[in-house]
């Protein structure tokens, strides 16, 4: 059976040019947000389908954060990100992805590891900074 290549609508074209614009790893409502003003007829249920295909087909990666909702990268190579557990910003860690540890995770059990997410967590410099101006109050 073959394959039925996805079409290129408009409104993926313009889904996924917002994300790559906004570049702060987003969540769909962001997204969305971002589309709304200047594309009315785009829906929310829209944006969530397109982003969930997009991931789907490889084209962009969705950041699963452990207090809150799915961010967005367009960029879909592997890679670490780090959430802030106060605002719950997502930074990309730049930093050399070590796809040996995948290899060796699936071989200490037996497994074929099809896929790895690692996220830090932490306190943004922004955050921090806000902290520290509280407790200089």
């Amino acid at each position: 059976m073959t394959e039925v290549p996805e079409r290129n609508t408009r409104q993926k074209s313009i889904i996924y040019n917002t994300l790559c614009c906004l570049s702060n790893h987003p969540t769909a409502d962001c997204v969305y947000e971002a589309i709304h003003d200047r594309h009315p007829a785009i829906s929310r249920a829209t944006v969530y389908r397109v982003l969930n295909r997009l991931v789907d087909n490889g084209t962009i990666q969705k950041v699963g954060v452990n207090r809150g909702a799915d961010h967005f990268d367009h960029r879909a190579h592997p890679h670490y990100h780090i959430c802030c557990i106060r605002c719950g910003k997502v930074s990309d860690v730049e930093m050399p992805y070590m796809a040996e540890l995948e290899r060796q995770a699936g071989d200490c059990r037996g497994y074929r590891v099809t896929s790895c997410s690692i996220q830090f967590e932490g306190v943004c410099p922004e955050c921090q900074r806000k902290e520290k101006a509280d407790t200089v109050r």
